[in-house]
């Protein structure tokens, strides 16, 4: 396993400070794409939602009805469109303000320090066994003085110290298995492990403190409430929060989280853009049966460990959401009659689910 003939390969061994990167936008530093891009990506998709409603497009698929719009938003469309442009300046101010430029390290510097960690972990785990087999060897000796023959573990011990080159040119030496696992590591396994770990964190947080949001009275009645005064919510309500909401939270909490798990610029923005499509599409459609579950983003560990977990295929919620329907209905044919208003256009109602 340890006898690999493989010629070594030279990687540069440039020293992290040197390298420098271009920004990906010519007109733009990467430092500022965390905050700007999910701003940004959260209008093109919220107008995609937008012109699918207002086309009547997938109206088989709305969770509201006209009526519910119509009977049950306390808000207007155009009152969440201030207050989402109010709450992204202040993300993307606290953004401007806590961005910093990073120290570049250039892939092929990056490559050869996991392969000299992996060539490090290798050697050092073959000593151990070797002395673990020595020592066993001295016991069995002890207690059976007969000749043993002679330990392999020398070869392979010996092997893998050899591998461990320091030329004097300022390069260092690996053999291709190792460069090969350092490749997939870099570019696969550790970018993945900080997108599952930032994926927990965040979610954690999004969790407990939209859950105490709603646990909490005095928290709902002058701060979250204003969230749900769009009960038949619009894609780009996913932004209507109060400040005391949306800064801690969107504009603190979040980017912390990033930070924590090492994401650079480029992937706190790719995250960043995710994060945002999924939120706007969790806001196409609300559950009707009650305001005490399901308070989890990307996924239901939280929920269905802490019991707030709620299907809406489960039968006392279809049954509320039927009710909730009807009542509705019955409001709107009551205004309609007295008023004689006109019947609602389709498309009006922007609750749209796949």
């Amino acid at each position: 396993m340890f006898n690999d003939t493989t010629p070594p390969v030279f990687p540069p061994y440039a020293p992290p400070e040197s390298g420098s990167r271009a920004s990906l936008l010519p007109f733009l530093a990467d430092q500022h794409l965390p905050y700007l891009v999910p701003a940004v990506f959260f209008w093109v998709i919220s107008l995609v939602f937008h012109y699918i409603d207002n086309r009547g497009l997938l109206s088989q698929y709305k969770l509201h009805t006209s009526a519910e719009d119509l009977t049950k938003n306390r808000a207007s469309r155009k009152d969440v469109i201030k207050f989402a442009l109010i709450q992204q300046a202040a993300q993307c101010l606290l953004g401007y303000l806590m961005a910093d430029g990073e120290q570049y390290v250039s892939p092929q510097y990056a490559i050869a320090m996991w392969a000299q960690r992996l060539q490090s972990v290798e050697l050092r785990s073959s000593q151990w066994i070797h002395f673990l087999a020595s020592y066993g060897s001295q016991m069995s000796e002890a207690v059976f003085p007969v000749s043993l023959p002679q330990d392999p573990l020398n070869a392979l011990s010996n092997d893998t110290a050899h591998t461990l080159l320091w030329p004097t040119d300022g390069t260092m030496a690996f053999t291709s298995r190792h460069l090969s696992l350092a490749k997939a590591i870099y570019w696969v396994l550790y970018p993945f492990f900080q997108y599952i770990s930032a994926m927990v964190l965040a979610d954690t947080m999004q969790y407990f403190a939209h859950r105490a949001f709603h646990a909490n009275r005095w928290l709902y009645k002058h701060i979250h409430s204003m969230h749900h005064d769009i009960y038949v919510p619009f894609a780009y309500g996913a932004f209507y929060n109060h400040p005391l909401e949306t800064i801690p939270i969107d504009a603190i909490g979040f980017p912390a989280c990033l930070a924590i798990v090492g994401l650079d610029n480029r992937q706190a923005a790719f995250f960043g853009a995710i994060w945002t499509f999924k939120t706007v599409v969790d806001h196409c459609g609300h559950q009707t049966w009650g305001m005490k579950h399901n308070f989890s983003v990307y996924g239901a560990f939280w929920d269905w460990f802490m019991g707030t977990r709620w299907s809406p295929h489960d039968s006392k919620a279809q049954a509320k959401y039927r009710k909730g329907k009807a009542v509705a209905e019955a409001v709107t044919a009551k205004a309609r009659w007295q008023t004689q208003i006109p019947d609602p256009v389709i498309g009006e109602s922007t609750a749209v689910s796949f």
